[in-house]
């Protein structure tokens, strides 16, 4: 499930201290952005504008802004960053790029980050019953919900702001410089609200966590054209501590529910529209996922009673409602149906979500079938009464896809945040439990990428076993690993054990392991942390010898999973650990270098082998087929991450590399 690169923020959610600590960090990459950037192909939008009314409540999860309404593809559409939105599906403004990279322009001072830009609206006519010319006694209105934070880890700095604006079409500046001259739109402030406020405090007193704006456009001379657009940006300001380990995203605001028609008042705050408000839940009681044959032998206990389902009746009117769900294997027909009836519920405004029990919390009756493969999903699908207006039938349904493979995930696969130790050598772990011994292969973990690199220190992976609750006996160790990040999409780097470990109860009590890792520098690590899924009682850190629980206020998970069962379970390659590579010169000046393969490749073809180059920011600026000389005239100075896969083997190697 939220886009990296110079400047920094350190949120210490539990304070910033000289003392070792746990930590949190701001993921300064958004993979899914990135990976989306690379696919999305470019298409032009529709010179022809749009026409009212305009509506998006981004419950139309697609990474990107919709190319049917926006005009730009900063902000980040998901269902991830937001805390209790009115409709499932936020636009998120952060200081990530388009491609998931931090602004180059990113610092302690306000810079321009995102913008959320409309495509150019027809403000001068209504189409529909009939066309007319739109007056000011049409009263048109634009509103919004908008909320700071989100589930981030800090507010927005004080320095940062959200901003509205409009702009009149033949309205522009004209820019004159040397090299030419320049015409720009112009865009005037309409609205704007600053940063400092955490999103708890924003909420008090009502418990409203987004609050409706409702701006009038009310001048018709200058604004009823063809052309019409409006726009939200993002001033951003980055704070926090200076060490590079830390730089990273901030700056969050999260938009929802845009809507600008005609027929309006300043008292129209509502919307007749009944919608979920957050995404659909996994079905199980512990983890995300988990093995199908660990689930088999402990069935019962592994499913949850009830879910907690959120459903916003967006009108200040009660409205009856009906919810249902239904639970199917692949594509063939449900094997299970809830029901939950029909109901009468209150406005959102006035009562937040809905807290009918047959719809806020429908039981679970049903069990998972049995099933001889080793993956398989199964798709959940929640329904409400199919909205009449076709504006808002999106939201009318949610799914979550239950699938059982070959690990054990407590998190949802994004990460919003970044988790570490903070200013000492160390070791961290998360714990699970077997329901009937099995063989664990390796371990998946997701790193996000700091500035500098300085996450790519040396570390140990460990396996321990259970002592009353805590880490115990270290069983497993694989040394000398270095951490690896992609560009893909929220994408686990696997590291495979030569030889695997048997979770049995005569080495491992009740069947508890826990697996994670020591490190001997001081560099916060910064493993990817979901902070929507809480596992933070299954989480321990030790600085001092002592194994210290996680804190409540650390709420989340990492991304950092148990791959347990079949031999080479998910179709990688049997590499144990990554080599490093010899890269020379280092730093290289010339644009030149020669790359040498692992002393444990000798008998590797050459010609068999994928590079990656990865900038400190987390950009992909090489891929391709591996090839000495390798050549590097073009990048800027500064420090990347070279990775070698053999495609034949699955083995990985990589290097750093300094340019000047």
């Amino acid at each position: 499930m939220t886009k990296t690169v110079f400047a920094i923020v350190l949120i210490l959610i539990i304070g910033i201290s000289v003392s070792a600590q746990e930590v949190l960090t701001f993921p300064s990459f958004n993979p899914v952005v990135a990976r989306q950037h690379l696919s999305r192909q470019a298409s032009a939008n529709s010179s022809a504008a749009i026409t009212l009314p305009f509506y998006d409540d981004f419950s139309v999860i697609s990474v990107y802004p919709s190319h049917l309404r926006w005009a730009d593809t900063y902000a980040f559409i998901n269902t991830d960053f937001a805390k209790y939105p009115p409709s499932i599906g936020v636009a998120t403004l952060d200081a990530l790029d388009e491609t998931g990279a931090l602004y180059l322009t990113a610092g302690p001072n306000p810079f321009d980050a995102d913008n959320l830009t409309s495509l150019p609206i027809r403000l001068d006519s209504i189409f529909s019953p009939v066309k007319k010319a739109i007056s000011r006694s049409d009263s048109v209105y634009l509103s919004f919900y908008y909320q700071p934070q989100g589930r981030t880890i800090s507010p927005p700095s004080k320095k940062a702001s959200l901003i509205l604006d409009f702009h009149s079409p033949g309205d522009d500046d004209t820019i004159v410089t040397v090299s030419g001259t320049t015409i720009l739109p112009k865009w005037n402030q309409i609205w704007s609200t600053d940063g400092g406020t955490p999103v708890d405090t924003f909420a008090m007193p009502d418990n409203h966590y987004f609050r409706q704006v409702l701006i009038p456009i009310s001048d018709s001379a200058y604004y009823y054209k063809n052309g019409f657009q409006f726009r939200f940006r993002n001033i951003a300001a980055l704070s926090g501590n200076s060490q590079p380990d830390w730089r990273s995203n901030g700056s969050n605001w999260n938009i929802d529910v845009v809507y600008l028609t005609t027929g309006r008042s300043l008292h129209d705050t509502i919307l007749r529209d009944v919608a979920f408000g957050d995404r659909a839940p996994s079905m199980l009681r512990n983890y995300e996922s988990m093995p199908l044959r660990q689930y088999r032998n402990n069935f019962v206990n592994e499913m949850k009673d009830t879910l907690d389902i959120a459903i916003a009746n967006l009108d200040n009117q009660n409205q009856n409602v009906s919810y249902q769900y239904n639970a199917r294997k692949n594509s063939l027909a449900p094997f299970s149906t809830y029901d939950g009836g029909s109901y009468t519920i209150n406005p959102y405004v006035t009562n937040g979500y809905s807290a009918y029990k047959p719809f806020a919390r429908p039981p679970v009756n049903f069990f998972f079938p049995p099933s001889n493969d080793e993956k398989v999903v199964f798709h959940i699908i929640h329904t409400l009464t199919p909205d009449p207006n076709p504006l808002f039938r999106s939201n009318d349904s949610i799914s979550f896809d239950q699938l059982f493979s070959n690990y054990y995930a407590y998190d949802n696969g994004t990460a919003e945040a970044g988790i570490g130790i903070n200013g000492a050598a160390g070791s961290y772990a998360v714990q699970f439990k077997l329901n009937v011994a099995d063989t664990l292969r390796g371990i998946q973990i997701y790193f996000n990428p700091v500035i500098s690199g300085t996450n790519q220190n040396l570390i140990d992976l460990v396996v321990w076993n259970d002592a009353y609750g805590k880490p115990g006996q270290i069983i497993k160790t694989l040394s000398g690993v270095t951490p690896i990040y992609t560009s893909s999409l929220n994408e686990l780097n696997p590291y495979w054990f030569e030889t695997p470990v048997i979770i049995d109860p005569a080495s491992f009590p009740g069947l508890i392991f826990y697996i994670g890792w020591t490190q001997s520098s001081v560099e916060n690590l910064n493993v990817g942390f979901d902070r929507y899924k809480d596992s933070h009682l299954r989480r321990f850190y030790n600085v001092d010898g002592n194994w210290e629980t996680s804190s409540s206020i650390n709420y989340g998970s990492l991304l950092m999973r148990p791959v347990v069962g079949m031999v080479n379970p998910l179709g990688t390659g049997n590499a144990s650990k990554t080599e490093h590579l010899s890269i020379q010169p280092n730093p290289v000046t010339d644009g030149n270098l020669i790359i040498r393969l692992p002393e444990s490749w000798k008998n590797t073809l050459n010609t068999n082998q994928d590079i990656n180059i990865i900038s400190a920011s987390g950009s992909m600026v090489m891929s391709g087929a591996f090839s000495n000389p390798v050549n590097v005239s073009t990048f800027a100075p500064g420090f990347y991450m070279v990775i070698l896969t053999d495609k034949k083997s699955g083995q990985r190697a990589t290097g750093k590399l300094i340019i000047r």
